[in-house]
């Protein structure tokens, strides 16, 4: 006798297929930037794929055309390359140069005889031709809430139903806001034009009054995927000149996307170079010769609001007698141009046998307002030479050594000299960091070692706006500042985490050994806020394993807070070291270990 199924059990099996089905056409569709990776690897990795296109990237060529291969410690066979290769192709035709970049996943057009850079290829890659320069980089939406990735999720999946936003708005505000701000572009002297052409965002942007041997005019192309990803490009050029320019929109057009397939690889030589007998002071040689003395025990310094309300005579001097230790460094700040140099601060504090680390920021608002005039751009410019001469006249008068932290947290969008609150241009920054220098050197000033001082994170978290962008070069620097803090978990609306100092700055040493293991390092500033978890035991581990990063010379805690403003100014982030008597203790307890070893 047959047997049948009850209708639960069929009903059961149907949801089931359904359901697996269902998860096949979502892994299959998905762009999610967590699934993604899974793919790909599958397709290149195991299954041998490749994204080489001998028809896609030929297409439109000149018969006769040139093909050369970047290939950097890597055999590129047949023209396929591999998840273990480094491999770019670039063709030339004699009236156009394509750029074939497997490890970043694009295929670009320029005009012919255009030269790339790949040093930095991992992050970015650079080029430049006649009359013009570009920075191409592929990025990815990270900033994401839970109703963005719902929303996502469901237009990739019923794409037909739900359309997403999100991707478009994170560019729009993340990458441009202060760019397409009516409000900046009046205070800067900018003129900004956008359009879109299907999943492509065109902004044109002209700077006013920069000299005429730099770029003025620029074109950014964010040119949008089916995933969170998008590929970013940014061309520079003369504003008078139309033709480069339009030149360039229609070479754009021919931009294709396809799935990254390779390893980037940096080519980076990054290394304190040799100077010249005299270039600094014999007092300042001293200190930075001891630097390098990578065995010699790492000093400690402080930073206090209280420098600027009473000195250093009294809040310090409490802290002080309650460690048992005398802070050899204090953190102080300076804004330009509102702030001219600090002679009596210094003189103060190298009588009392303190070395100061002399922050300088370009910033007429103590940060605060973004879309202010921008200071970094007036420098650019050239109508601040005059008063950068006259502070480099007063620390050369002064005539003792200093640290020179010069516009710290650069990769960030809370810095008014910031890259994305600058036209986007990391370039700009630098360009400006070796003017100073350039001016301090003409004046003089022998007296400060530079400290180069990016954030530990990038704000926004793009490739273009990575640290190693705004490296001014290894003339220009001394010494390598680092920063992160444990931010607490004040703002949950941020998804700000509880971060142990190793979990921090094994990252950070992860990150920067690399390029930077040659320089002696300084933690500028740092600190654990109080809420959120165990302060004392935060600084009992970051004494536990502030040793295991030999090239780390100095340590300076930023004993203050940041406010919430929007909440009567209630302390968000607790960074004052005696916030309790138990922290206090910590830290005491932890020097004295130090230095009985």
């Amino acid at each position: 006798m047959k047997h049948h199924k009850p209708l639960w059990l069929k009903a059961l099996l149907t949801l089931l297929v359904l359901g697996l089905l269902a998860c096949v056409w979502e892994f299959a569709s998905s762009q999610n930037p967590y699934i993604l990776p899974v793919k790909r690897a599958l397709k290149y990795e195991v299954l041998g794929m490749t994204t080489a296109d001998a028809d896609r990237e030929t297409e439109g060529l000149a018969k006769g055309y040139r093909i050369s291969a970047y290939e950097p410690g890597n055999d590129f066979v047949d023209g396929l390359p591999s998840p273990e290769d480094d491999c770019k192709l670039v063709y030339e035709d004699g009236s156009i140069t394509r750029l074939v970049n497997y490890t970043d996943g694009y295929q670009l057009d320029l005009p012919a005889n255009a030269v790339f850079d790949f040093a930095l290829s991992p992050l970015y890659t650079t080029g430049h031709g006649d009359g013009f320069d570009v920075t191409i980089s592929r990025e990815k939406a990270d900033y994401q809430s839970i109703k963005d990735v719902i929303t996502f999720e469901l237009s990739t999946f019923l794409p037909g139903i739900f359309r997403d936003s999100t991707v478009r708005d994170y560019v729009s505000y993340y990458e441009y806001r202060f760019l397409l701000d009516e409000g900046w572009q009046k205070n800067n002297g900018v003129t900004t034009v956008s359009w879109t052409e299907g999943d492509v965002l065109f902004i044109e942007a002209a700077a006013d009054s920069f000299p005429e041997d730099t770029f003025d005019g620029y074109l950014y192309v964010t040119r949008f995927t089916p995933s969170r990803e998008y590929l970013r490009t940014m061309f520079r050029y003369q504003r008078e000149d139309t033709a480069t320019r339009d030149r360039l929109v229609e070479l754009v057009k021919n931009t294709q996307v396809f799935d990254p397939l390779g390893t980037a690889k940096y080519g980076t030589d990054y290394a304190p170079v040799s100077r010249q007998s005299g270039e600094l002071s014999p007092e300042t040689q001293a200190l930075y010769d001891s630097l390098y003395d990578f065995d010699a025990p790492m000093q400690w310094g402080v930073f206090m609001q209280d420098f600027y309300v009473s000195g250093f005579d009294n809040e310090l001097v409490k802290m002080e007698q309650a460690l048992d230790y005398t802070f050899p460094l204090v953190l102080y700040y300076r804004h330009f141009p509102s702030h001219e140099f600090p002679t009596e601060v210094m003189q103060e504090n190298y009588e009392a046998g303190r070395l100061v680390e002399l922050t300088l920021q370009l910033t007429d608002n103590n940060n605060t307002d973004m879309f202010a005039k921008s200071s970094l751009l007036e420098i650019c410019r050239g109508s601040m030479d005059e008063a950068l001469r006259q502070w480099a006249r007063d620390a050369k008068a002064f005539g003792h050594p200093f640290l020179f932290r010069l516009n710290n947290e650069m990769n960030s969008d809370w810095t008014s000299y910031g890259g994305v609150v600058n036209l986007g241009d990391p370039r700009l920054f630098t360009a400006v960091w070796q003017r100073i220098w350039h001016i301090f050197n003409e004046e003089g000033v022998d007296n400060c070692l530079w400290v180069y001082n990016p954030n530990d994170r990038q704000a926004p978290p793009s490739n273009w706006n990575n640290s190693l962008a705004y490296y001014p070069g290894n003339e220009y620097v001394h010494l390598i500042g680092v920063t992160g803090y444990n931010n607490g978990t004040y703002y949950t609306k941020w998804a700000e985490e509880w971060r142990e100092f190793d979990v921090i700055y094994d990252l950070i040493w992860d990150e920067y050994f690399p390029h930077f293991g040659r320089f002696p390092w300084i933690i500028t500033e740092f600190a654990s806020s109080g809420v959120g978890g165990d302060k004392v035991a935060w600084i009992d581990n970051m004494f536990d394993h502030i040793h295991d990063y030999p090239n780390i010379r100095m340590a300076v805690w930023f004993s203050f807070a940041d406010f919430d403003d929007a909440n009567g100014g209630v302390p968000a982030r607790t960074y004052w070291l005696d916030e309790t008597p138990e922290t206090l203790e910590a830290f005491r307890r932890g020097l004295k270990a130090q230095f009985a070893d």
